[in-house]
């Protein structure tokens, strides 16, 4: 066989002696990604990637369907969420890509070469985005990919396996860094053999897959076996072997899992530090590119009071965030660096503007639906300081909190059932302290035992975790208002909760600096200590 009949019947073969590179101009480095090998010799039909971030996976996948339409002969279409995200991955991907390789030039005709479609002899590739019906029409293919399908609009996901009718192949690729169980690519993973990658330890021989956080030691920050607790070498990841972990006599699709702990140019240092910074959520999708789970339906009252701490050893020290849930009454909690420290409500906005007076360095975060009319009067007062929350999903960015800039001052946008979700899991982490005891504390608990999650499938198709009430849960909401104002700071190392030296005051606009009259005094939670302040409703 000669080299042209190896390349065409080889992808490896073609990937090598043509030095393919990356969109960088980067050689295509196999050896620093060696669990893509068997995912670009496979051609089963179909296939599903779970995959965190990073991996080297689109890249792949871009290649691999580049190399079929030319040595099949097939006609490919591949996706990605919004017509804007797909004109990005051609602009930012995979137009250098051809660029950096000059068969992959003389592949693509010049008459059909657009951000939309590309011709590769008699065949085309088309790129769509999934958010309108009609991106799914007036086409036929054989090969359908689906990148981040996790984030695409299910419907016409479904509408994209019409075009397949007429193909001898009707091929179906899938992969994503996954969201929910039984969401997105993680559908198609329960029908697959669920490949993992095992690498095998280099002391007591023992071979095993991955996972946080048993096979990483925290302390030393390095990768460890979980039979022996001796390090797994960066070698060792990399000479690892997929092996089907669900035996069916034919799963229907060819499943593999990728997590960051693969990746030999990944260290335990920075999956600690990932660990340690982000949330729960994005670490187990991004990361480990799992689908998240959560820490379950229901806020627990141990999970809760876990977080208790001494009432004594609670400051003041500026700045503090007020969360405040408006209505009737208005309910209110009060923390800063060190957690929080007061709940409390109250039936006009007198009293919160004691609070702003009390802190000059604090800021209140409050919902802008309750009421209309006295939280903006305050916000008008306190231009700068009061910042009115919009919950909102934000499924382009997937940001879960954005502070409005210039003429969008004052005004927060919060995704609310994965806030509501983080903050949940910081409780159960034990990242959030609470001050006082149970009996301080329990009119809290009791608005967490009134909530409860669901899986709901929304317009498009998308399942996502929802929280419900059955009763009152303003302390919830009035935590979370707490908690984004908190997200204005930054986190920071060590003891304390926040870093208040992130944040610049003098980026606030107007902010007016009031000063105390020393006419009211701060009292203890409930109302318990008078013996060293007066009662908290003289403030």
């Amino acid at each position: 066989m000669n080299l042209k009949d190896a390349e065409n019947q080889s992808i490896i073969a073609w990937i090598n002696s043509n030095q393919i590179k990356t969109e960088n101009g980067k050689p295509f480095d196999l050896n620093e990604h060696p669990y893509l090998w068997d995912i670009l010799k496979d051609w089963s039909p179909f296939q599903v990637v779970l995959a965190a971030a990073q991996c080297g996976k689109t890249t792949t996948f871009l290649l691999k369907m580049l190399w079929a339409v030319k040595n099949f002969g097939i006609n490919a279409v591949y996706t990605m969420p919004t017509v804007t995200d797909a004109h990005d991955l051609v602009s930012g991907k995979l137009d250098p890509i051809v660029n950096e390789n000059p068969v992959l030039q003389s592949w693509i005709s010049g008459d059909k070469d657009s951000v939309e479609q590309k011709r590769i002899g008699q065949n085309t590739v088309y790129l769509r985005g999934t958010w309108t019906e009609r991106a799914a029409l007036s086409f036929s293919s054989d090969l359908n990919i689906h990148d981040e399908e996790d984030r695409s609009n299910q419907p016409v996901i479904d509408q994209y396996v019409s075009r397949l009718q007429h193909s001898k192949k009707k091929w179906q690729w899938r992969f994503s860094n996954p969201s929910f169980e039984g969401n997105g690519v993680h559908r198609f993973w329960q029908e697959s053999d669920q490949k993992h990658w095992f690498v095998t330890c280099g002391f007591c021989k023992k071979q095993q897959f991955l996972q946080w956080p048993n096979n990483v030691d925290q302390q030393q920050k390095r990768f460890i076996c979980a039979a022996c607790g001796q390090e797994i070498s960066d070698n060792d990841r990399r000479h690892g072997e997929w092996h089907a972990r669900k035996f069916e006599v034919k799963p229907k699709y060819s499943g593999y899992w990728i997590s960051q702990l693969m990746v030999p140019s990944v260290s335990a240092a920075e999956i600690i530090e990932a660990h340690r910074t982000m949330t729960a959520e994005n670490f187990s999708n991004f990361v480990l590119g799992q689908p998240f789970v959560g820490s379950g339906s229901k806020m627990t009252e141990d999970k809760l009071f876990q977080n208790l701490k001494d009432y004594e050893q609670h400051t003041e020290e500026d700045p503090v965030v007020i969360g405040v849930d408006t209505g009737l009454p208005i309910w209110y909690v009060c923390g800063n660096k060190d957690g929080v420290f007061h709940w409390g409500s109250c039936e006009s906005y007198d009293e919160l503007e004691r609070l702003l007076k009390r802190w000059p360095k604090s800021i209140l975060v409050s919902d802008q639906g309750g009421d209309l009319i006295g939280i903006r009067e305050l916000q008008e007062r306190y231009n700068g300081r009061v910042f009115l929350t919009y919950y909102r999903r934000d499924r382009k960015t997937q940001q879960l909190i954005q502070w409005g800039e210039g003429s969008e001052y004052g005004k927060v946008v919060v995704d609310r059932n994965r806030t509501i979700q983080m903050l949940i899991d910081e409780f159960s982490a034990k990242r959030i302290p609470i001050y006082g005891t149970r009996e301080d504390w329990q009119q809290v608990w009791l608005h967490f035992a009134n909530i409860y999650r669901t899986e709901e499938e929304d317009k498009l198709g998308v399942k996502q975790y929802v929280w419900q009430r059955n009763g009152p849960d303003h302390l919830v909401h009035a935590l979370v208002y707490f908690r984004v104002g908190m997200d204005k700071f930054g986190f920071k190392d060590g003891g304390n909760f926040v870093d208040p030296n992130a944040f610049d005051w003098n980026s606030i606009p107007q902010a007016p600096i009031t000063s105390y009259d020393g006419k009211t005094s701060w009292v203890g939670i409930n109302n318990r200590r008078p013996e060293r302040d007066r009662d908290w409703r003289d403030i």
